[in-house]
């Protein structure tokens, strides 16, 4: 089996967060594209598929949002629901306070076994990057829509555990933006995965080449 880390790249570059970028503007809040999947702390999928997406994203970064709502709803059709792939979710905080009150609240939900759908609605509401729109009625809004108890979530006291443990992944990988994806083949390790500009075509068309290498 051929290392992962030849897996086509789409030569367009893609956007990383980094803080200093304008954000794009938000679409209109959808139908969960989450239902029915099985969600298990930070993975949705079947536990036994043969291959693992790993996504690095703080839920402030706009281009994280991009994915999430552009593009993800097809990954998880596509991908998810046959059985192709399972994914994971790292939550970082680094952009700024806003992020840190969502990471607190999305590491709660994984707890929950609500991450993705916490993500999801967090994502459909997304405002302008440290702004101060992460309020209490926003975390309200956003966990009722994600099923999530938001009380529950606030004082989880495994939510520190979770994300540090995301931060020492992202550092011992050398994640420098978001989002970042790492993809893993069965027992094998993480290898980086690059999917050009985020659309579902260029993304669908890397991934595919990527899970048909050997």
């Amino acid at each position: 089996m051929a290392a992962v880390a030849a897996l086509a790249v789409v030569v367009a570059a893609v956007a990383f967060c980094r803080g200093d970028e304008e954000p794009p503007a938000v679409a209109a809040p959808t139908t969960s594209s989450l239902a029915g999947l099985q969600q298990d702390g930070i993975s949705v999928g079947d536990p036994d598929a043969p291959a693992t997406l790993v996504e690095f994203a703080d839920l402030q970064c706009p281009f994280c949002g991009v994915y999430g709502r552009e593009v993800l709803p097809t990954a998880l059709d596509r991908y998810v629901r046959s059985g192709k792939l399972r994914l994971e979710l790292h939550v970082l905080t680094f952009l700024g306070e806003d992020s840190v009150r969502a990471g607190q609240v999305a590491a709660g939900a994984a707890s929950q076994d609500r991450l993705w759908s916490f993500a999801e609605a967090f994502y459909a509401r997304q405002g302008e990057e440290n702004s101060g729109y992460v309020t209490d009625a926003f975390l309200r809004s956003a966990t009722a829509a994600a099923g999530v108890d938001l009380a529950a979530a606030q004082h989880d006291p495994d939510a520190v555990g979770v994300l540090a443990r995301a931060q020492a992944e992202a550092d011992r990988l050398g994640v420098k933006g978001t989002p970042a994806f790492f993809l893993r083949r069965g027992d094998s390790g993480l290898e980086p995965a690059e999917f050009g500009d985020m659309t579902s075509a260029s993304f669908s068309a890397a991934l595919d080449e990527a899970l048909a290498a050997r």
